[in-house]
């Protein structure tokens, strides 16, 4: 079988239920990460008003349409991995006390995984989104 940049095989335990998306961009990763860490190019990214955080702990809360969806920066490791836990919309703010924590209510999470190409002067990004749990524990 032929490998692909940003081809990983799923992990141990991977959930099925996510929906893993893959692109490979033409951009260095640090440019990339900008574009997912800094309010400015994210608000113009998701096109949306972006407030954001980027550190493990931080808050983020994106207003679009009149719409305004909370959520706690799980995880960040510069220029590799950013992870966002949602808050449920009765949730104004949310706390996560280590690395295995879920924010009070989780309402969903979605993943940045990026993968320099510095070789193409390009980045893998592979973006994972997992429905709440208990979404899919009513499947």
């Amino acid at each position: 079988m032929e490998s692909f940049p940003g081809d990983t095989p799923e992990p141990p335990g991977a959930d099925p239920v996510a929906v893993r998306r893959c692109a490979v961009l033409p951009a260095p990763v640090e440019a990339v990460w900008r574009a997912l860490t800094d309010a400015g190019h994210l608000s113009a990214w998701l096109g949306g008003e972006v407030d954001l955080d980027p550190f493990p702990g931080g808050q983020i809360a994106v207003r679009e349409d009149g719409r305004l969806r909370r959520g706690v920066i799980a995880d960040l490791e510069p220029l590799r991995h950013l992870e966002i836990r949602w808050l449920p919309a009765s949730r104004r703010i949310g706390f996560i006390w280590g690395p295995d924590d879920e924010p009070t209510g989780s309402a969903g999470e979605v993943e940045f995984f990026l993968e320099p190409l510095p070789e193409l002067g390009a980045t893998v990004l592979t973006v994972v989104e997992r429905a709440p749990a208990r979404a899919l524990a009513a499947a």
